[in-house]
């Protein structure tokens, strides 16, 4: 009897720290959400702030030839990060259509709790801040198999249109957690058990057990947590760089470039230079670490 009820104890313990770890890994997984989604709106707002600041320089009349090519440069940029756009949005409609109802057992997942409430922002965030599945597929060919893209789009939280955070938000998070969505089920499901309904050697492999999911779980949360480090790293570099922008182009005037003077020039020159490493900044891609 008190082998039964030390094994007992072992699995009751196992579980409050395997629920302890859960609780984290949502809240890890909903800074990610924010920090993504932060860094999506600002992107935006960033992309028609170059756009007109390359109006400006695009206006003086007689400049330089260098700064026609660094403005090719830099609309270039914006164009890719606007493809991206249109890439998810494209491999949305593809999800949603071979989805068929799939993301109705996304909350049946603690993976699939953790992302229920993604929605377009964020996942638009994830398609242009990562751009390409951990696993090296690019998100336009992961609309070849319908499963594929009904399997992310179900990871992501369901489709855009349901609310959820598509095929991006699915491959992304999957990137991230890997298996943990699987491991938090179950465990749920070695939670449901009552304690005094096993034997002691099942209540001691049960412990075992969800002492393993938990540290899949907590490597997870370090996962998702460093990336939302890199994430909010991006975003400040970029304000910072936006901020930089605005400065100079208030201080460049719109007229004949060959009117202006030395310091004028250097400006003008600072001005193109500064918004095309603005635009390489919102097109910038970072990359999941899976040995994390």
């Amino acid at each position: 009897m008190e082998f039964v009820l030390f094994n007992s104890k072992l699995r009751k313990r196992a579980v409050e720290s395997f629920n302890e770890a859960v609780e984290r890994y949502v809240a890890s997984t909903g800074d990610f959400e924010t920090a993504v989604a932060g860094l999506y709106s600002l992107r935006v707002g960033t992309a028609q702030q170059v756009r007109a600041v390359s109006d400006h320089i695009n206006a003086l009349a007689n400049a330089p030839r260098e700064f026609t090519v660094s403005l090719e440069q830099t609309t270039a940029e914006i164009r890719s990060f606007e493809g991206k756009q249109d890439e998810i949005k494209k491999a949305e409609a593809l999800a949603k259509r071979n989805a068929k109802g799939s993301a109705a057992g996304a909350s049946l997942s603690a993976l699939g709790v953790a992302v229920a409430t993604m929605g377009p922002t964020v996942a638009m965030g994830v398609a242009t801040t990562f751009g390409v599945a951990s696993t090296g597929t690019a998100i336009a060919s992961l609309s070849g198999a319908a499963a594929t893209s009904a399997a992310l789009a179900w990871l992501g939280g369901g489709t855009l249109v349901a609310g959820g955070g598509g095929m991006a938000a699915g491959a992304t998070i999957l990137a991230l957690a890997g298996p943990v969505g699987w491991t938090i089920a179950g465990g749920a499901a070695l939670v449901s058990v009552g304690v005094g309904t096993v034997a002691a050697v099942k209540n001691k492999r049960a412990a075992e057990n969800l002492n393993k999911e938990r540290l899949d779980v907590e490597t997870a949360i370090r996962r998702f947590d460093q990336t939302t480090a890199e994430v909010e790293a991006l975003r400040e570099l970029t304000v910072t760089q936006a901020e930089h922008v605005a400065e100079l182009s208030s201080r460049v005037p719109t007229a004949d470039y060959q009117s202006f003077t030395d310091d004028e020039k250097r400006l003008a020159a600072a001005l193109v230079n500064a918004n095309l490493t603005l635009a390489q900044l919102i097109n910038k891609e970072i990359s999941v670490d899976a040995t994390v």
